[in-house]
């Protein structure tokens, strides 16, 4: 068997000093049976998730010469069978839903209702309704604008949708538009749930094989950092697990509130609200393009105005000392000589 040792190509299981070292509960030869392990599950593992490389993995590869047949391989099998068993017990979709509603309102009910959806909501409490987020705005005396987005349970959702029409009509307005989206979860939900499972039962193993054996201080460190990436990975899927369950648990809720101002959209004045506004538009974009014209062309002005302006004096001088030498031939041209 010694021979065998050394005929090894890894340096790292080529000594085995006594034959109680090879086989005692705290050898290294029970190490490698658990490494072998830990490549079987995370093998296994990898059919519940999409594929990666794993340095830590590569060098958990283990002589297979040196394990005995009766190695325990087949026990990774486990979660796929709890896999399959929690996919048929699965029997309604897992939905995802959204709604989205627009009221049209009087320009001075619009955050007043806002507010109301807001205050009841949180009287809910946190376990039933959750505001995410509002936002209003405010375009002159008339033009008011404001959405609240909200993420509530079914029971809630139900009783704001039934509501909703009576509470716009009393108010004055209307519910201009009403839309509502879903997504199937369903199986997103089984591959999350067998991952984690999977993530779960290698982590076990890990630390009980970092519990009750021991080895090179090496191996030591790379079940360790194996341990820590399982532990990671598990962390992330669970926290997706969890994402997911709420959306499907509760549902989202998103009202935009609109007011159109005291004229309305068909009203006789509204042409000539419409010729004012176009007038005003029109004036206002013509003065704006004279100022970004002076604002160009005053740097052109102080630069090349001087230029210009010596340029014309020249010129001028030149001409009238051309004209006086003209002149002073003509004059010399017509006197008589003596």
């Amino acid at each position: 068997m010694r021979a065998v040792s050394r005929s090894h190509r890894r340096p790292t299981f080529a000594v085995m000093p006594s034959p109680d070292r090879r086989y005692g509960g705290n050898g290294e030869m029970v190490m490698h049976k658990g490494l072998l392990l830990i490549a079987a599950s995370g093998a296994v593992l990898g059919g519940c998730s999409q594929p990666a490389s794993h340095p830590h993995a590569e060098k958990a590869g283990v002589n297979m010469e040196m394990v005995s047949p009766a190695a325990p391989v087949a026990a990774p099998s486990v979660p796929a069978a709890g896999a399959a068993t929690n996919v048929a017990a699965i029997t309604t979709p897992s939905m995802a839903y959204a709604y989205h509603f627009a009221l049209e309102l009087p320009a001075d009910q619009t955050t007043t209702l806002m507010a109301r959806h807001d205050r009841a909501c949180v009287i809910a409490g946190v376990a039933t309704c959750q505001v995410i987020g509002s936002s209003a705005n405010r375009q002159g005396r008339d033009e008011v604008r404001a959405r609240l987005e909200m993420r509530a349970t079914p029971a809630f959702v139900t009783r704001f949708r039934a509501g909703l029409d009576g509470e716009a009509r009393s108010a004055g307005g209307r519910v201009a538009e009403a839309a509502t989206e879903s997504e199937d979860l369903t199986r997103q939900l089984v591959d999350t749930e067998a991952r984690m499972r999977a993530l779960e039962t290698l982590r076990d193993r890990l630390q009980q094989l970092l519990a009750t054996r021991s080895g090179t201080l090496e191996q030591l460190l790379q079940v360790e950092r194996e341990l820590a990436r399982v532990q990671g990975e598990l962390d992330a899927t669970r926290s997706a697990l969890t994402v997911m369950r709420t959306r499907v648990q509760t549902s989202r809720l998103d009202i935009d509130y609109l007011a159109a101002g005291q004229l309305a959209p068909d009203s006789a004045m509204r042409p000539v609200q419409g010729a004012l506004e176009s007038a005003a538009y029109v004036f206002m974009s013509t003065l704006g393009g004279l100022i970004l014209f002076l604002a160009g062309a005053l740097p052109l002005l102080i630069v090349f105005g001087p230029l210009g302006w010596l340029g014309w004096r020249w010129r001028r001088r030149v001409k009238a000392g051309r004209l006086a030498r003209k002149a002073a031939r003509t004059e010399a041209e017509t006197d008589p000589a003596p």
